[in-house]
C-alpha cells in the first residue's frame, strides 16, 4: 500500500470494513495515527474487543452497506480479505457505498479475487482443498471493478497479490479526484 502512495497524504479518517482481529486496523493506526477510526463488523466478540483495545468506533452492518457513515467524510476506506467471501451483487454495493463515503482525494482499498488470482492450477487447488465454502471465493472482473469505480469518480492507482489460501488476491487501489 505504501508503494502505491496510499499514506503519502495525511489520513485522518478511517472506515473499515470487516477489521476482524484487527490485523490491518493496528497497521493503519501506527503509519497514520488517524483522529478518527470506524469499523464495520459483523462478528460481536471481535467488535467489543477492537473497540476496547483499539477505541475504535463501531457501526451496525448489513454486510453490503456502510449507512452510518456521512458522504465524503473518510480519507480512507478498506476491506481486507472481506470482499472475496461476499456474492458479486454485494461487492458492487460496497463497492457504491466505499465511493460514496470517500472524500475528494481520499483512497480506497480493497482485494477481491480477479481472473488472475484463478488460473487453472489455482482454480483445481481451491477445488480440491475443499476449502471454499457457499460462493466463497468469488470472481470479481479486473476491469469490471476498475470501469465502476473511474465511473464514480475515482482514478486506478494500482494493484498487487497478497496470499489467501490456497491462492491469492488482488489488492486493488483507488484515488478520489479532486472536484
Amino acid at each position: 500500500m505504501a508503494r502505491l502512495g496510499i499514506f503519502k497524504d495525511k489520513i485522518e479518517r478511517v472506515c473499515e470494513i470487516g477489521p476482524g482481529s484487527g490485523r490491518y486496523l493496528e497497521k493503519i493506526l501506527k503509519i497514520c495515527n488517524p483522529k478518527y477510526y470506524e469499523i464495520y463488523e459483523t462478528a460481536n466478540e471481535w467488535e467489543k474487543w477492537l473497540v476496547q483495545k483499539y477505541n475504535v468506533i463501531p457501526f451496525p452492518t448489513d454486510g453490503r452497506s456502510l449507512s452510518h457513515t456521512p458522504s465524503q467524510s473518510i480519507d480512507l476506506v478498506q476491506a481486507h480479505k472481506v470482499l472475496p467471501g461476499q456474492p458479486s451483487l454485494w461487492i458492487c454495493q460496497y463497492f457504491l457505498e466505499m465511493a460514496r463515503v470517500v472524500r475528494d482525494g481520499g483512497k480506497v482499498v480493497f482485494d477481491i479475487v480477479t481472473e488472475e488470482c484463478l488460473d487453472d492450477i489455482t482454480l483445481e487447488t481451491w477445488i480440491r482443498s475443499g476449502a471454499g465454502y457457499q460462493h466463497y471465493p468469488c470472481l470479481m472482473p479486473k476491469q469490471y471493478a476498475i470501469d465502476l469505480f473511474c465511473k464514480q469518480g475515482f482514478s486506478f492507482v494500482g494493484s498487487f497479490f497478497i496470499p489467501m489460501e490456497p491462492g491469492k488476491t488482488e489488492c486493488m487501489v483507488f484515488a478520489k479526484k479532486s472536484s
